[in-house]
């Protein structure tokens, strides 16, 4: 009995962990935006120049995100409003030609559902501090095959100017990382 119970053991197949996934994050598979909104409209800007690193743990949904964003690469509905988003008032381009979030999920049961918070540090303008957004994980099966994060922040806490109150200073960000 203890020899089978034994040759069982060693014979059953074992559940192999998950191997960690690393992806790099360029312009064909990461979408980086910023929406605003002034007293005459609403700004939209994508920044078509981003890189970075992406690694997830599938099996603990646990991952690290590093993405940087080239500020001369945001691209908004009009010239006169992109030349106002890249001046020293705003993002101040020329100062800071990037924009760069580094941070970490954060997966926890709350309500009895699976939420993910993305918890890290922005740094913009020369200025770094925290910022959460909120993950969205979309799967395919059991594939994870897109990671969507939202957040609002007070752009005034970065130093930038709400031009005399025509901008609302909370700024919307979004990014969608697509996943092969």
């Amino acid at each position: 009995m203890k020899r089978t119970l034994l040759m069982a053991l060693l014979v059953t197949p074992t559940l192999a962990h998950a191997a960690t996934q690393h992806v790099t994050l360029t312009p064909a598979n990461t979408i980086s935006r910023l929406h605003a909104k002034t007293l005459v409209t609403s700004v939209d800007g994508t920044f078509e120049k981003v890189s970075g690193a992406l690694s997830y743990d599938p099996e603990t949904q646990v991952c690290h995100v590093d993405l940087s964003m080239d500020v001369h690469s945001l691209k908004v509905g009009s010239a006169v409003l992109r030349t106002a988003m890249l001046s020293g008032l705003m993002l101040d381009g020329d100062s800071h030609p990037s924009m760069h979030f580094a941070g970490d999920c954060q997966p926890k049961i709350a309500n009895g559902k699976l939420e993910t918070l993305l918890v890290g540090k922005l740094t913009m303008r020369g200025q770094t501090l925290p910022l959460t957004f909120r993950v969205g994980m979309h799967f395919s099966r059991n594939t994870l095959t897109e990671i969507s994060s939202t957040a609002s922040f007070d752009q005034r806490q970065w130093g930038m100017s709400t031009m005399l109150d025509t901008v609302d200073p909370l700024v919307q960000t979004e990014a969608i990382i697509i996943l092969k």
